[in-house]
């Protein structure tokens, strides 16, 4: 399994889904899939809440998973038998661990809730998009930056003159 995080969510002005869009820590692959809208609305909600709002869903699972002493461990995505990607959320509660099936727009929500890794299987990233290097969003001028940047670019004092 591959360690993702959530690279960008876009609203599709045209149709009724919302492009997730996933990327492993590393940007060499990039995972996407459509969600309903008002799925994907929850995500973004999520996103957004920075510690002050709540949902009322993911308020109840949070309570139901406190009052059986279990604790979300991880999210994993993976292929859903050729019906694009599904989700599934472990849940550790006496000892053992069991995978929930879930909406991924809502797994990956409750995985920022709860702060813990979301994973792509094989099979979910057999459906991924590779990055080759430079295509990563950039321009050719940024690209060509970041080739040469070097950390001591960053000092206070600038280059170091060996002089």
């Amino acid at each position: 399994m591959t360690l993702m995080r959530i690279r960008e969510i876009n609203a599709c002005p045209k149709h009724p889904r919302t492009t997730v869009v996933l990327e492993d820590l590393d940007r060499q692959a990039t995972l996407t899939f459509y969600a309903d809208r008002d799925e994907a609305r929850r995500l973004t909600q999520e996103i957004a809440r920075r510690g002050c709002a709540c949902h009322p869903i993911y308020d109840f699972v949070q309570a139901l998973l406190l009052a059986l002493d279990g604790d979300l461990t991880r999210v994993v995505l993976g292929d859903a038998g050729g019906r694009g990607i599904g989700g599934r959320v472990y849940v550790r509660s006496g000892g053992s661990e069991l995978g929930v099936p879930c909406y991924p727009p809502d797994a990956l929500a409750l995985a920022l809730r709860a702060n813990v890794p979301i994973y792509a299987t094989a099979d979910a990233l057999a459906q991924s998009e590779r990055v080759m290097p430079g295509d990563r969003g950039e321009s050719p001028a940024v690209a060509q930056w970041l080739a040469r940047v070097r950390p001591e670019d960053f000092s206070a004092h600038g280059p170091q003159d060996a002089s």
